[in-house]
């Protein structure tokens, strides 16, 4: 399936947004001509549900996004394998890891740009804006001030996509998001947290309730539920949330998206 898919994303050139869901916040979108992979997780740990859908060595992106330094986000072995074969391919991670990632990785370290709260990284057409997320704790460097677990909003041609990583809500999240006044598109996490998960160092996020809820504040267009299915231990069901959702925002649109799926958006006028 791999070189299907790969190739699928390659030869999609309509107006159209794409994207493509990996598992669990991995998704790739296709933007005009650019191909952005965020989140993507592709080593074939073991106890995954969801084989990798694409070998790291068919990664053809422009642009791979990281929101932290865990393997099912910022998969280093992964990485490692694409450069190898992608001469080209820049990395936008959050600024307390480019360091260490390029030494990783041994590349240029033009090629690893590093995103903070509330910068805003142009890339031709494609603008990335970095919201702090909140993976149990709202954490910080002391030192450098800055968030180890990040979001992304993604502006392409007036549509705008929200990824929030692995999050959980904080004071501050919604209005900060609002500040993008119309999202197009909402990536969330459901696999929600407990005591039990948390013992065993699996840190948790934003249960299917709070995020019906962040989107019934933030409304965007599309919501689209995230972080769940690939391993048993740290997965939802989905249909909790849908459930949820169309019983207290039922004018709420949202996507299930299904692995290797392509699923295409309507690009707005910039006009």
């Amino acid at each position: 399936m791999t070189k299907e898919l790969t190739k699928e994303i390659r030869e999609y050139n309509r107006e159209d947004i794409a994207c493509w869901w990996l598992g669990q916040m991995g998704f790739v979108f296709k933007l005009g001509n650019k191909t952005l992979y965020i989140d993507a997780f592709l080593t074939n740990l073991d106890g995954r549900n969801i084989e990798p859908l694409i070998k790291p060595e068919e990664v053809e992106a422009d642009y791979i996004l990281g929101t932290h330094d865990h393997i099912d986000h910022i998969d280093r072995p992964a990485w490692r394998e694409i450069v190898k074969h992608n001469d080209r391919v820049k990395f936008i991670v959050p600024g307390l890891f480019k360091d260490s990632i390029v030494e990783d990785l041994g590349i240029d370290p033009d090629r690893v740009i590093a995103a903070n709260e509330g910068d805003t990284i142009v890339l031709g057409d494609i603008s990335v804006s970095s919201v702090a997320s909140a993976h149990e704790f709202l954490d910080q460097d002391e030192e450098t001030k800055q968030y180890p677990y990040l979001g992304y909003i993604i502006e392409y041609n007036n549509f705008k996509i929200y990824h929030s990583g692995d999050t959980c809500l904080y004071p501050g999240l919604i209005e900060k998001l609002k500040k993008f006044e119309k999202l197009d598109i909402a990536i969330l996490p459901i696999n929600g947290r407990d005591g039990t998960r948390y013992r065993a160092n699996c840190i948790g996020n934003l249960t299917f309730q709070e995020a019906v809820d962040l989107a019934g504040y933030i409304k965007p267009e599309y919501l689209i539920p995230a972080h769940y299915e690939m391993f048993d231990f740290n997965s939802e069901d989905v249909n909790k949330f849908t459930d949820y959702l169309e019983a207290k925002y039922p004018s709420q649109k949202y996507v299930i998206c299904k692995h290797g799926k392509m699923e295409a958006f309507h690009r707005k006028s910039s006009s």
